[in-house]
């Protein structure tokens, strides 16, 4: 497994790629974007033994799951040249700072003392702050890129996580529950879009398919089943339409399920005691488990016609170093593997190992799941820097 960084020096708060730019929020509430092409064309130009590994690495890496990359990794000459590239990468300390390319940066115009959160989906920045969630349109076309108007405030309670997805935002406000807002773009028909408030205590919301999982406390899985969803029969122009949903949700049941409950039925041998939960995150179709006695474990989800939720497997690794503070879901090669933040250390899952692939703490991390372009990358926010990790997993190919 190869770790490549690249490093932006600074002060910032958090960071996410998206569409070609690395947009970063700097510790005086100014956003600086960063142009993802020109950094990697210029590393490539300057040392042309790199060959293309910055840009299938930082840029494009749908390109190294194409049948063209893998041929050219069958020849030897070309898997050995590549993987050359890989490491020269990985030995060095890659630094992009104001010297190395020019960025674009604007103030955010926020009233709020801490921001708490940052997301991008459909295009829209949304931030979540001590006075609020906000959100910001960019004009992503633009080569400076530049917001479209002012900060919309959309709620008052202070916004602590946010997720996005099926058209519709999430945000979690602790004490004050969660808002979901549906159908936030008008993506759906007959004008589904709406404001859903659950006052349930949320400190964060996971999707488990077309379905909301509230996170009361870091380990309790509050399944909302979504009821209402709509299918994008005629395409929508990719301008309104950004992320490419096919369907939408555009309402919520209100008869919640503790997923914990699905603890109870397990088979001998594959009991998960709730006593020793640690941490609890979900995928799209998993659970996963940090224990107390240090072990991880995945349960797979499997739903029903009639949304019934049963666990399909149940898988334990034991090696887990420390206690996780979150967990986070990437590509690794030719398969899924989480990324792990511990008290001082970050690792990546992947292949039943825990590799560390950052030593420090760390203000925020985000993946990149979802993403076409970006879904081996790992964005890691210090009090010094944004990270950008990739990985390349040189056994798959």
């Amino acid at each position: 497994m190869k770790v490549v960084s690249l490093r932006f020096p600074g002060r910032f708060e958090d960071a996410f790629l998206y569409m070609g730019r690395l947009i970063t929020i700097t510790e005086n509430h100014s956003v600086r974007a960063y142009d993802m092409e020109k950094i990697v064309n210029k590393l490539q130009e300057e040392d042309e033994t790199l060959l293309d590994a910055p840009k299938l690495l930082f840029f494009r890496n749908d390109w190294i799951d194409n049948e063209r990359f893998r041929y050219r990794i069958d020849d030897d000459n070309g898997k050995v040249s590549f993987l050359n590239a890989v490491n020269k990468l990985q030995l060095q300390s890659i630094e992009i700072d104001e010297n190395f390319i020019e960025t674009v940066e604007w103030d955010l115009k926020i009233d709020a003392d801490f921001l708490l959160d940052l997301n991008i989906y459909n295009g829209r920045l949304y931030i979540g702050t001590n006075t609020g969630l906000y959100h910001l349109d960019l004009d992503w076309e633009a080569e400076s890129i530049t917001p479209i108007d002012e900060a919309q405030k959309r709620i008052d309670a202070k916004c602590i996580h946010t997720t996005a997805k099926f058209g519709t935002v999430n945000a979690s406000c602790g004490s004050e529950g969660w808002f979901s807002f549906l159908d936030d773009f008008d993506l759906g028909m007959n004008n589904s879009r709406q404001e859903k408030h659950i006052t349930e205590y949320s400190l964060r919301t996971a999707w488990l398919d077309f379905d909301i999982v509230n996170y009361p406390t870091t380990i309790s899985p509050i399944l909302f089943n979504s009821v209402g969803t709509t299918y994008i029969e005629e395409p929508i122009h990719p301008k309104k339409n950004f992320e490419q949903e096919n369907w939408i949700v555009t309402d919520l049941d209100n008869n919640p399920f503790n997923l914990n409950t699905l603890f109870a039925n397990l088979n001998s041998g594959n009991e998960v005691d709730i006593n020793a939960l640690q941490f609890v995150h979900n995928s799209s179709q998993a659970l996963f488990i940090s224990t107390y006695d240090r072990v991880l474990i995945a349960l797979g989800l499997k739903r029903g016609g009639s949304s019934t939720t049963t666990v399909s497997y149940v898988r334990k690794y034991e090696g887990l170093r420390g206690f996780v503070s979150s967990i986070h879901t990437i590509s690794a090669g030719n398969g899924p593997g989480l990324v792990l933040e511990m008290d001082e250390q970050v690792l990546l899952f992947a292949h039943r190992q825990f590799i560390p692939i950052f030593d420090s703490e760390v203000i925020s991390i985000r993946t990149f799941a979802r993403s076409k372009h970006y879904r081996n990358i790992v964005s890691v926010t210090t009090s010094n820097e944004v990270l950008l990790i990739a990985i390349f997993d040189e056994e798959a190919y």
